[in-house]
């Protein structure tokens, strides 16, 4: 019985991970570019040697946490500092004290030393990984190629500046999954090199790729697998209680 109060326990430990993605996409369903959490790799591993009768089965996860890449819905927004992507690619973001990562995140904005950031305040990148730098300006334009170009107070209507490319990707893509900082990287923690294959909307978002309804679905089907495996914990150990209770009687 010993054996399957602990497949049951396994079950249960698989579930509080499961319960963890899926808290963090509902709590990220509003938010551009975000990409939905899936459960995370692992396999079974042995706690005893397998000829031993007692030999008991653990689920043994990997750092790999993995990420659904299905393109979430545009929003037309109208707004210039919106940018969406296209097409399946990634541009690059700098986190506050964090190595270069891949972002969808497209709500963009200015901070205090002029340099183009998203929503969160990450930085976003030149096609040379570096800050992309903004002059005073009165507009700004970004072309479907990822083309910066800014209309400066006291120039002529129409003469625009250009202030660089945002770097963008879509190389490698099978190779990306989510960092333990929650941001997109490769398995080894490097990034792509830019590529500049990236497709870009101006005046639009990418909504976040999280189905709150399935989620919310997901979620009361793992409460009723919770419910089963406590049951089966439970059933094993009156089965445990009985045995002994067996051998306890006089022969």
């Amino acid at each position: 019985m010993d054996r399957l109060a602990q497949t049951a326990l396994s079950a249960i430990r698989q579930m509080q991970d499961n319960k963890f993605d899926l808290a963090n996409n509902l709590a990220n369903v509003n938010v551009p570019g975000f990409r939905k959490d899936l459960p995370n790799e692992g396999n079974a591993g042995f706690l005893k040697e397998l000829d031993k009768v007692s030999a008991k089965v653990l689920p043994l996860e990997t750092d790999r946490r993995l990420f659904s890449n299905e393109s979430g819905s545009l929003q037309n927004t109208g707004l210039e500092t919106d940018v969406a992507g296209l097409n399946e690619g990634f541009f690059y973001i700098q986190p506050e004290n964090g190595q270069v990562a891949l972002s969808r995140r497209g709500d963009l904005g200015v901070n205090a030393q002029n340099q183009l950031v998203n929503g969160v305040g990450d930085l976003v990148l030149s096609d040379g990984l570096e800050p992309i730098l903004l002059p005073n300006f009165t507009s700004m334009s970004i072309t479907d190629i990822g083309e910066v170009l800014v209309q400066q107070p006291g120039v002529p209507d129409g003469e625009l500046t250009s202030v660089g490319f945002i770097g963008s990707t879509t190389s490698q893509l099978e190779q990306l999954i989510k960092s333990l900082d929650g941001n997109i990287r490769k398995i080894d923690g490097t990034v792509p090199d830019p590529d500049q294959t990236g497709k870009f909307g101006q005046g639009y978002l990418e909504s976040s790729n999280v189905n709150a309804i399935e989620e919310l679905i997901r979620n009361i089907d793992m409460q009723r697998q919770f419910e089963i495996n406590v049951k089966l914990i439970k059933k094993a150990s009156d089965l445990d209680s009985a045995g002994a209770k067996l051998m306890d009687l006089p022969t």
